[in-house]
């Protein structure tokens, strides 16, 4: 694995003056950081925005019914909102931006559900092989690494065409099986790896050191987002996406994951045969008035403040079951909440929702041990959320 050539681009976006990054490893960090400065501008308000679309469309399909001519109609505005969200993320993404919530599993395990979601994507020319076995764990967000394998998946599959073959396949390496080509700016530790290789043409040499770029494709009708995609979650990661010929003959793409030991896991909590209670927190009104009838019409209690600093007398009067907050407010954020609430109730359940969340948003929240959810989401999906956490 890896020629100089091979991990080109995964220099280029990460050290310029790296003596073996590609010509022109510059220009590519700027476009990178303008890319997710644009990025984490927008993506907050209008997240924010369609979060309040979806939630009020839903309401309404509920009281008209599926069945109607308005309710088809309103379900077309949510799967649109879904699919404008989809599109910042890819962005956020890309620039490293995205707000994510890792889990310490096996890779293998991590992997099970992905066979049946690929098959019907890629078609039978998929062979799965695990090499990794219970032992080999990473952190990683599950659907960041789902993600990026179906991106790679289904490059591969526009690469090798109908009639060509796939390989999706786990393996653990030491660090002296690290490439050579990538030894000057990957850590000398043990890592876990998902290769994604197939049987097409491969990458032309003259494209390697672009490939990771966003909008940059040479497949017609291609758009040049599901490389920049996965590579970007996976440096989000703490990982790396390298690319290399593969012995199939085409194209092979590796993401490499630091092998970590197992997190201790907390005891679970006794059940309490209680009405849920959920303080809500959203400053924006329309979103949060909706996000709280729906929740309701699910059977939870809902307390509702527009504020941290209303929450916050909300919690020094009352124990709520569960801190439903959105991150990015005026004043008391979010993960200020949240610590301020674990310091009065140490086990109080967080869930926390954005459209965006800043850097030091995203550093916070695992040692915070918090839930988090993308703005927009229907309310059936927070209503899930919230019923796993109480």
């Amino acid at each position: 694995m890896g020629t100089a050539a091979g991990t080109a681009a995964d220099i280029a976006s990460d050290t310029a003056t790296n003596t073996a990054t590609a010509a022109g490893a510059a220009p590519l960090v700027v476009r990178t950081r303008a890319v997710g400065l644009l990025a984490a501008g927008l993506a907050h308000d209008l997240n924010n925005m369609l979060a309040g679309i979806v939630a009020t469309a839903e309401l309404l399909r509920e009281r008209l019914g599926d069945s109607s001519d308005e309710g088809a109609d309103l379900a077309a505005i949510i799967a649109q909102s879904a699919k404008a969200s989809a599109l910042v993320r890819q962005i956020l993404a890309f620039s490293r931006q995205e707000t994510l919530v890792p889990v310490t599993e096996p890779l293998d395990r991590l992997l099970d559900s992905l066979g049946a979601l690929l098959e019907p994507l890629v078609g039978r020319q998929l062979q799965l092989a695990r090499g990794c076995g219970a032992d080999v764990r990473v952190r990683v967000d599950p659907t960041a690494l789902e993600r990026s394998v179906v991106n790679l998946a289904l490059n591969a599959r526009a690469a090798a065409g109908a009639d060509g073959h796939i390989r999706l396949s786990t393996e653990q390496i030491e660090p002296d099986g690290i490439p050579a080509a990538a030894r000057a700016f990957m850590p000398p530790v043990s890592y876990a790896v998902v290769r994604v290789e197939d049987d097409g043409p491969g990458v032309d040499p003259a494209h390697v050191a672009r490939i990771f770029e966003p909008y940059f494709t040479t497949r017609k009708g291609g758009q040049g987002l599901g490389l920049a995609t996965a590579y970007g979650l996976v440096k989000q990661s703490g990982g790396f996406l390298l690319y290399d010929r593969s012995g199939l003959g085409g194209a092979r793409f590796s993401i490499f994951l630091p092998e970590v030991e197992p997190r201790r896991q907390k005891s679970p909590r006794p059940l309490v045969d209680t009405v849920p209670v959920v303080l809500l927190v959203e400053d924006d009104l329309l979103l949060r008035m909706s996000m709280a009838r729906g929740l309701e019409r699910q059977g939870f209690r809902v307390r509702q403040a527009a504020d941290g600093a209303g929450a916050w007398r909300r919690l020094l009067s009352e124990r709520p079951s569960l801190l439903l907050s959105d991150i990015r407010m005026a004043g008391m954020d979010g993960v200020t909440l949240t610590q301020a609430a674990r310091r009065l109730y140490p086990d109080l359940p967080v869930l926390l929702v954005s459209g965006y969340a800043d850097e030091a948003a995203r550093a916070a929240m695992p040692d915070l041990g918090v839930a988090f959810l993308a703005k927009p989401f229907t309310l059936q999906t927070l209503g899930e959320r919230v019923r796993g956490l109480v």
